[in-house]
């Protein structure tokens, strides 16, 4: 199982549990994209402004969002053709959803910044001379903390 498969099964768990649903271990149509479409129709509280913001066709977010209310079992939204509330539970998931999409978002950079660095012991020749500069005017002591990112 990848990360992003892992983190789904985790947002999934976590807002069935939250719901008092049955749960199950991973479902692969409720991905960390619908908990931004969930997100962004809860801020904007409006299907047209949300879908724009998602770029994706309002009928789109719409039927993904009855999906997600669906699997979840619980209505998220109530709707009339003039506007868009958030339901006790949708508040709950919203703010479960921002939760999981900052978990992810950090993730995402954490791995970002371990691929971008590289230890200053795997430099050579003009490019430890100038590391050796930047440790002298930055009184840098310990050589092990010292990380470089590529340009």
């Amino acid at each position: 199982m990848d990360p992003t498969e892992l983190l789904d099964s985790c947002i999934v768990l976590l807002l069935r549990w939250r719901c008092g649903r049955h749960m199950t271990v991973f479902n692969p149509g409720f991905s960390l994209r619908d908990l931004q479409y969930i997100v962004a129709v809860a801020e904007e509280l409006n299907f047209h402004r949300a879908a724009f913001r998602c770029c994706v066709s309002q009928s789109s977010l719409s039927i993904q969002m009855k999906k997600c209310e669906r699997y979840l079992g619980v209505d998220l939204f109530v709707r009339d053709h003039q506007s868009v509330a958030l339901t006790e539970v949708g508040v709950e998931v919203v703010a479960l959803a921002k939760v999981a999409l900052e978990a992810a978002r950090l993730i995402k950079d954490h791995a970002a910044h371990k691929r971008d660095r590289v230890p200053a012991a795997s430099l050579r020749g003009s490019d430890r001379a100038r590391l050796s500069l930047v440790r002298t005017v930055f009184d840098i002591k310990d050589q092990s903390r010292v990380f470089v990112r590529p340009a």
